[in-house]
């Protein structure tokens, strides 16, 4: 994991704490890149993301510096236009008021942030009921809206309750809760991109492709700097 840039330091915690948990002494590659494997049964949820998202704009924001460094005019675009401000996992860079909800899947990640997010005050978007007990239980009393995933190779589809998508990365999965609540729109801000040597970033080029390729897939727009093939127009033009 250390020489996967794809793992922060608190993914690496967060699994060696997964398989104190879980039984370390029987290593197994599958337990420690848990996310890659996990969401292949039956997908389950029981939350309805149209109750919150139909015919509304989304503003997706991602973990990118281009959030914090474009604060203002986003917090001004917001105040303004009223979009349902959808923040990725911890995203904390511009005011908690002004953030809906936020949307997490890689259970690995949950565990990192498991005390993060029991602390922010917005719903959480998850796969709730099919996440490991150890996960669930690290939510405490987290308000959580139940969403379910499934992964499966190079497919995408957008179900009431669930979704299917090619990969567990937390921004196909906000794009498919948006797509399956029937947003009008996804605009993406802080989705600035990796260096081309990052195995993270070609990961990433295919999954947005993917997805603009998919029937039902929702128009996008970066609004902050990306290295992302996506059809962009600055925020302050907006």
């Amino acid at each position: 994991m250390l020489s996967d840039s794809r793992y922060s330091e608190e993914d690496v915690l967060a699994v060696i704490e997964h398989l104190r948990v879980e039984g370390g002494k029987k290593f197994s590659l599958n337990t420690l890149d848990v996310a890659r494997h996990f969401y292949r049964g039956e997908p389950t949820g029981q939350w309805l993301p149209k109750e919150r998202f139909a015919g509304r704009e989304v503003l997706l924001l991602g973990t990118g510096p281009g959030v914090a460094r474009h604060r203002e005019a986003l917090e001004r675009y917001i105040r303004a236009n009223k979009p349902l401000v959808l923040a990725l996992n911890t995203q904390s860079a511009i005011d908690a008021e002004l953030i809906d909800l936020r949307v997490a899947c890689h259970p690995v990640r949950l565990l990192a942030d498991c005390d993060a997010h029991t602390r922010l005050p917005q719903p959480l978007i998850t796969p709730y009921s099919m996440l490991p007990a150890d996960v669930r239980n690290s939510l405490g009393e987290k308000q959580v809206l139940d969403f379910g995933l499934n992964v499966q190779a190079d497919s995408f589809a957008f179900e009431a309750e669930h979704c299917i998508l090619p990969t567990s990365l937390v921004v196909g999965y906000a794009l498919a809760v948006a797509t399956s609540g029937q947003a009008s729109r996804i605009l993406m801000a802080g989705f600035d991109g990796y260096g081309a040597d990052d195995p993270r970033s070609g990961e990433m080029h295919q999954l947005l492709e993917q997805y603009q390729e998919a029937e039902g897939a929702l128009p996008i727009t970066a609004i902050t700097p990306t290295r992302y093939g996506l059809h962009s127009e600055s925020v302050y033009a907006l």
